[in-house]
């Protein structure tokens, strides 16, 4: 069921970080002649439906949303992941019929005490072993009205209707959501180190590139690149069908597999959901050029896989595999992402993004430039949060204990 409210036409606009001048507070109307916004909360699947066309079009044009927030990934999750006792509330703004603002939320029930729940974001929450790895969720809304949305959004969210507690994780630190949810300083929230984002710029080129990630590191990759090249070279295959994009999706798992047990790890690969979701997506995202499992071959010999999203400014780098054999002669990763780097350059891209990653981390040697992530948790009592904390402390204690009881 849909609920329509339709803000005051003269509701106050705050400022969400002290000092920080907002471009919709310069725009604004004189009073009495601002436009009104409908606020809707979505709790049905039909209405969630009924959103793609208008959610995607907000999304583009919104500086700084990534292809984790399209349509196509949230309804996909929410048909995969979505439980019983899961409840869809999203949040719908609309200036004159228009989208102009949207939050995609749920809310989860919590533990065994009755009428305990949290509120989400939609693509996060599953067990982690499904893991789809939402990243960069954010609020979207038209630029001009970022400070009157992210102000309605926090009032709602902070009113604890019938949820405890609330959780956002994996955002970027001046995200919108992050800036409104740690603006109220009176607010039970917890901001933890989600890792950081790697990305780097793909304005210069490849020459340039491997000059910037220092002498010892250009120098092995290039006797890599010679030691490929009188091997016969290794070539880049892009999926050209959704029935291809199966077949790579297979290799590409084989692979993963293949060096996850080598670490003693479990793949996502072998999750169910996980491959049920990426099959559904995919079939959504092939026509619009948004989603590739990019193939690099030595001969008859896979090396290696890239998944990897796209959008028109940044190739966003999902998941891996490749071989272990030879690894060491032809850094097989290392030059399969030199190779789509190379490609998105051609294709006039400005970024390739490495994602989230937790330090150390391989992807540190790839010299790219770091934003900080974070995970946020809003509490509607003090004691959930100084329990939270507790919780926190214990299990990281126990953590040391039981390394140090492991045997070397």
């Amino acid at each position: 069921m849909q609920q329509a409210v339709n803000q005051n036409e003269n509701s106050h606009v705050m400022e969400l970080v002290a000092g920080e001048c907002h471009k919709d507070m310069t725009t604004m109307p004189l009073s009495g002649t601002v436009p009104t916004l409908e606020t809707e909360v979505v709790t049905d699947r039909a209405a969630f439906k009924d959103l793609a066309a208008d959610w995607n079009r907000l999304q583009s044009r919104c500086a700084g949303s990534s292809v984790f927030m399209r349509w196509e990934w949230h309804y996909t999750w929410w048909q995969v992941y979505a439980g019983k006792n899961d409840h869809l509330h999203i949040m719908v703004w609309r200036r004159d019929g228009e989208l102009v603002g949207l939050l995609p939320l749920y809310r989860q029930a919590c533990g065994i005490i009755p009428g305990r729940a949290c509120l989400r974001l939609t693509g996060t929450g599953e067990a982690t072993i499904d893991e789809v790895a939402t990243e960069y969720g954010d609020l979207l809304a038209d630029v001009e009205l970022q400070t009157r949305i992210s102000t309605m959004a926090a009032d709602h969210l902070l009113q604890f209707s019938d949820w405890t507690h609330v959780e956002m994780p994996c955002l970027l630190e001046g995200s919108l959501l992050h800036r409104l949810l740690v603006a109220d300083e009176e607010s039970h929230a917890r901001v933890r180190s989600a890792g950081l984002r790697y990305r780097l710029s793909l304005k210069d080129g490849e020459a340039a590139y491997l000059d910037s990630l220092g002498a010892s590191r250009a120098k092995r990759i290039r006797r890599s690149q010679r030691a490929a090249a009188k091997d016969g070279g290794i070539v880049l295959t892009s999926v050209d069908s959704v029935a291809g994009f199966e077949d790579a999706f297979r290799e590409l798992a084989e692979l993963n597999d293949e060096r996850q047990a080598f670490k003693k790890r479990k793949s996502v690969f072998s999750s169910v959901r996980f491959q049920q979701f990426h099959q559904q997506l995919s079939e959504q995202l092939f026509a619009d050029g948004a989603v590739d499992i990019v193939r690099f071959h030595l001969g008859d010999r896979l090396l290696a896989a890239l998944y990897c999203y796209y959008d028109a400014d940044t190739c966003y780098y999902y998941q891996s595999g490749f071989t272990r054999k030879d690894s060491n002669r032809y850094m097989s990763l290392t030059l399969a992402h030199l190779m789509e780097m190379q490609r998105n350059r051609d294709a006039g891209r400005s970024y390739y993004d490495f994602m989230r990653g937790e330090p150390p981390t391989y992807k540190e040697d790839f010299n790219c430039e770091t934003s900080a992530m974070v995970d946020i948790s809003v509490y509607r009592w003090r004691w959930q949060l100084q329990l939270a904390r507790a919780n926190r402390r214990l299990r990281a204690r126990a953590g040391k204990w039981l390394r140090k009881m492991r045997p070397g």
